[in-house]
């Protein structure tokens, strides 16, 4: 007779995933899916990037199932495991942008300011590019986000669209500048794209 998982509590849930029992493993998923995607995109704006990282959040749970130690509840730990996640992303993209952005501004005795300015320039054409891909609706909704940094609500009513239209015009606007731009560190496109426009 198969077991009720969904009647189970999360702790005799992830007792289960420990010993490998993937059904239990999707029950916690299925629990708590929607409400760490909902934190995540608190923090981070962007529906593609929330969601990746709640993947991450779930992946790691899983393989590193036989070394986590839960000592207050199941929730507890997902919710800390992704702030920290969160931090370190934010730490890890601001370590990144300051040492090329100080490579950037070195001064002009500095030998590598011909490759940093060449290297500028590049990135320039490739912004310029990758912003000539953008729809049209998509583009403004970008630039109103990141240049003018309103708030997805603040797009909508300018633009007399949903919040959910805005938000998938972010997304679209994203995956298309990720990929035009994808051998480039994104916390530096990001900034400069956010300087130049």
């Amino acid at each position: 007779m198969k077991q009720n998982l969904s009647a189970l509590s999360d702790e005799e849930l992830f007792l289960l995933v420990k010993q490998e029992h993937k059904e239990a493993f999707a029950a916690i998923y299925h629990r708590y899916w929607k409400e760490m995607l909902d934190a995540a995109y608190k923090r981070v704006k962007s529906t593609d990037h929330a969601t990746e990282m709640v993947q991450q959040l779930f992946v790691t749970l899983w393989l590193k199932r036989d070394t986590i130690s839960i000592t207050s509840s199941l929730r507890s730990y997902l919710h800390t495991a992704l702030r920290n996640k969160i931090l370190n992303e934010i730490r890890s993209g601001v370590v990144q942008t300051n040492y090329q952005l100080h490579l950037l501004s070195a001064p002009p005795s500095f030998q590598a300011d011909a490759a940093a300015d060449l290297q500028f320039k590049e990135l320039q054409q490739q912004i310029d590019k990758a912003y000539a891909l953008l729809p049209e609706k998509c583009r403004e909704v970008f630039l109103l986000s990141r240049q003018q940094q309103l708030s997805y609500r603040h797009i909508a009513e300018q633009l007399g669209i949903s919040v959910n239209t805005v938000e998938k015009h972010m997304a679209k606007a994203l995956k298309i500048l990720r990929a035009g731009l994808k051998e480039y560190a994104p916390g530096l496109v990001w900034l400069i794209m956010g300087l130049l426009r």
